[in-house]
């Protein structure tokens, strides 16, 4: 990675896993994952390819804004389904607002780019670290037997493919990147068979550790880790807590980043961007958002916030596969 021209890749591969690790409940057995993985990383990556380039056609002042209001619902999910993790584990301690410094304040340093990239991939390094940790450590708990065994209905294989094609931001965002080949085919392909292949991971992991009460399971992934043991370690768990809310950081400061650069904030070169002003804003917004949105369903929001997602991406390829039909193109901002 160059100083002067940062890649902002392994901070979204960070954001992907992010999404992976945070949520609450399972949604679909194994085998059925795999059945649809390829079907899944097709649909995904066909979406984000599109989207990126018929972006700098179709963007508008509408447009930009509602990719703001798709990034910022997105941050608000990310603190507080972290707070309910940490609710879960540490019940009438750690609460809402302390949480939120906690991921919001590492942000304020992350504003140049350079510092994302770099960051990011020693999150990244240390994210893959302790999930190898955690394999080892729950690794006399795993039980072949407790693949599951039925056959696949047509509802279960529906589920995986939906589950599978969930369109998360981090393929909608190399689309503003100014340089053409960090949009690329390889990029977004790239994005969508990682996540999609880490999800797969993590459900068969926890299906070998669960067996048929996987989906019964709240926060699987951190109860897996609390039984974990390693030689004379036990109750690993504080060491996946510590790294999943440094990635929480990491992908704030990541949005913050495409949240400013479709403000069109004022800048001299690529790895000064974000200014103080823009994080002071984010970060108030962030805390509002969060403490409407506390009691509301967390599941529900994150359909919302996939429908959003596709909806976003939908008109984002009509306008723009029109005014490539009609010759018309509309001024450059991101």
């Amino acid at each position: 990675m160059k100083r002067d021209n940062p890649s902002l890749y392994g901070a979204l591969q960070l954001g992907l896993l992010v999404n992976v690790l945070l949520r609450a409940q399972t949604l679909f057995w194994t085998r059925e994952g795999l059945a649809t993985l390829l079907s899944g990383i097709l649909v995904t990556a066909a979406v984000g390819l599109v989207f990126a380039r018929t972006w700098p056609l179709a963007q508008c002042l509408a447009l930009r804004c509602g990719f703001i209001a798709l990034l910022l619902a997105g941050s608000g999910l990310d603190i507080l389904s972290l707070w309910q993790l940490y609710s879960a584990v540490y019940p009438d301690v750690v609460n809402l607002f302390g949480i939120c410094l906690t991921v919001l304040i590492p942000v304020a340093y992350l504003r140049r780019v350079s510092a994302i990239a770099q960051t990011a991939n020693v999150v990244l390094g240390l994210l893959l670290v302790a999930c190898v940790i955690l394999v080892l450590s729950v690794a006399e708990r795993l039980r072949i037997c407790n693949l599951q065994m039925a056959a696949m209905g047509e509802a279960d294989c529906l589920d995986a493919m939906r589950a599978q094609c969930t369109l998360y931001p981090e393929l909608l965002l190399p689309a503003l990147w100014p340089d053409h080949e960090k949009r690329g085919t390889h990029t977004v392909l790239r994005l969508a068979a990682f996540g999609a292949v880490f999800n797969i991971g993590v459900h068969l992991l926890l299906e070998l550790f669960f067996g048929a009460a996987m989906p019964d399971a709240r926060n699987p992934l951190h109860q897996a880790a609390r039984c974990g043991a390693l030689s004379v370690f036990d109750r690993l768990e504080w060491l996946q807590l510590i790294v999943w809310t440094m990635a929480v950081s990491v992908k704030l400061a990541l949005h913050l980043y495409a949240v400013t650069r479709l403000a069109d904030a004022p800048r001299t070169t690529e790895n000064s961007l974000t200014a103080m002003p823009f994080f002071a804003g984010y970060a108030a917004v962030l805390l509002f958002l969060c403490a409407v949105a506390r009691n509301w369903d967390f599941a529900v929001m994150s359909q919302w916030r996939n429908v959003a997602a596709w909806g976003f991406a939908a008109a984002v390829a009509g306008i723009g596969g029109i005014r490539w039909l009609t010759g018309f193109a509309a001024p450059k901002k991101a």
